[in-house]
């Protein structure tokens, strides 16, 4: 079942680029946060009942309207449609990356089409807590490292644009396009860019 795009935020709505609100510890297995983090669940599930095929990789809170410091993270994720464990994680931190960067494609529901090639640290480690409460911490590499620094990014109200600099490498992809786009690699050679202006114009700038 296809995820239902209403629950998103615009991509010009001010909360994306809001500074959320961390979570006291003391109140994050309060009934109150659990309640927020089963509602971003029950979104990422879409209308699936199998909670072991989630019909995203990531998401943070204030994509969907809420300002708080929680992310949820497919960490057996691998770039190619493949979807297995998805995972709460409030008020993570990156408390290290390695300085061996890769290239790899982004795109993001708060980006409207707009996709593109980011380079990022390969490897990180996150600090982090569960729905329990419980601290938690692993190291990441690969593309689910990508995913907690893009989810992370949103917490800081930064999106993946921010990090590409050569607009070559910022993409226009139809929605029908993104199959091709992800499973073929097309996305490192794109033809359909997206230029300053047109990005502007998807912000509403």
């Amino acid at each position: 079942m296809a995820l239902n795009h209403e629950h998103f935020v615009k991509p010009t709505d001010p909360i994306l680029i809001k500074i959320a609100a961390p979570i006291p510890v003391d109140q994050i297995a309060s009934l109150k946060t659990n309640k927020i983090v089963d509602q971003i669940l029950n979104i990422a599930y879409g209308e699936q009942t199998d909670r072991l095929k989630p019909v995203l990789v990531g998401v943070a809170a204030p994509q969907l309207g809420i300002s708080k410091r929680i992310i949820l993270v497919d960490v057996g994720a691998d770039g190619h449609g493949n979807v297995s464990n998805l995972q709460v994680f409030i008020n993570p931190e990156i408390t290290w990356q390695s300085d061996e960067t890769e290239e790899w494609y982004e795109g993001c529901f708060s980006t409207d089409r707009v996709c593109g090639i980011v380079d990022r640290p390969k490897s990180i480690r996150i600090s982090a807590y569960d729905q329990a409460g419980k601290p938690v911490e692993g190291d990441n590499s690969g593309y689910v490292a990508r995913i907690f620094q893009h989810e992370i990014d949103h917490l800081d109200g930064k999106e993946f644009v921010a990090h590409i600099t050569d607009y070559n490498k910022l993409h226009w992809v139809e929605e029908d396009q993104f199959p091709q786009y992800r499973d073929q690699e097309a996305w490192r050679n794109w033809p359909v860019k997206c230029s300053s202006e047109k990005w502007n114009l998807t912000k509403g700038i």
